[in-house]
């Protein structure tokens, strides 16, 4: 009976998974980008974008620490998903973003006692504007690389008294660019996985290649809506051989505190919320909300994300 039963539960767990995405293509963390539906590689401005596009971190000028953890499909029976991040980014010099910035994350999906996977991410980026010979008020250009150490484990073994999880790991890397027109439109580019490593741990098991064109438009009051600290923005995503689109609104409300954001994508509606604390010597503090219903997992009370982050 309890083989049968962690059998059925492991069975839940990959046709969950492999309607998300496969091996590490799902995209569950970073609480704000979630609430925009994902679309977030020409927005990239905080401490998710290691995630998303790393050439975003250039244009973060104070250290910052995140931590998020989030539980997946709340409502289905026998599924416990969970997924956590943490992200430090450090400025190589306080005064000047010449020296570009750096970043180190870890992600990390799990069904505890069945599968984990964790990505490793080592980060840098800077400013080319000075490379190029681009005029600052015309256009600001980003430019990142992101090492990154893939692992996952499974628990093959029908019964808790026999057998132990496998485990196999790879090394790839991503890069990125972003370019940000001073009328508030972004253009991103990421491309993820670019040596698409072999995982597998009997046959060949490749994390596809993904590369994102992303899209976005800033404005401090947008026209006739008069919807303030406005953002819209979209993600192209093209991998195997298939495109995806993901969209997302963001806008700040009470002074710039409260955030108000709103996305989707194929599989997903999302919403969330995010209110930013601040302190003396320009520190903040910010805590973020998302609950994304997925459209194609039955019985799901959607999963729910929680993240804190700290500038400083």
């Amino acid at each position: 009976m309890i083989k049968r039963i962690t059998a059925l539960s492991l069975l839940i767990i990959v046709t969950a998974l492999a309607r998300v995405d496969g091996s590490f293509e799902s995209m569950y963390w970073g609480v704000r980008p979630l609430a925009m539906g994902g679309a977030f590689t020409a927005v990239a401005n905080d401490a998710n974008a290691p995630l998303y596009n790393i050439a975003g971190i250039a244009n973060l000028t104070q250290r910052q620490v995140s931590l998020t953890a989030a539980r997946l499909f709340t409502g289905l029976e026998g599924v416990e998903i969970g997924t956590n991040y943490f992200e430090y980014t450090q400025p190589l010099s306080m005064k000047t973003n010449m020296y570009g910035v750096m970043s180190f994350a870890w992600a990390s999906l799990s069904s505890p006692g069945l599968s984990r996977e964790d990505t490793f991410n080592i980060g840098y980026a800077r400013y080319l504007n000075d490379v190029f010979n681009l005029d600052t008020n015309i256009v600001n250009l980003t430019a990142g690389l992101n090492l990154k150490y893939l692992r996952h484990e499974y628990n093959f073994s029908l019964s808790n008294s026999t057998g132990l999880p496998s485990s196999k790991g790879g090394l790839t890397a991503d890069i990125g660019m972003l370019a940000q027109f001073t009328n508030g439109i972004s253009v991103g580019y990421s491309s993820k996985y670019l040596t698409s490593p072999d995982i597998g741990f009997v046959y060949e098991d490749k994390v596809s290649n993904i590369n994102v064109i992303g899209l976005a438009y800033y404005n401090e009051l947008l026209p006739r809506l008069r919807i303030p600290y406005f953002t819209a923005a979209m993600d192209i995503i093209f991998r195997n051989n298939e495109t995806s689109l993901r969209f997302g609104l963001e806008s700040y409300v009470i002074d710039g505190k409260l955030a108000l954001r709103t996305g989707g994508r194929q599989e997903a509606f999302d919403i969330g919320f995010g209110y930013e604390f601040s302190f003396s010597n320009n520190k903040k503090l910010i805590i973020d909300y998302a609950l994304e219903i997925p459209l194609q997992v039955e019985e799901s009370y959607g999963s729910h994300f929680f993240g804190i982050s700290f500038n400083f």
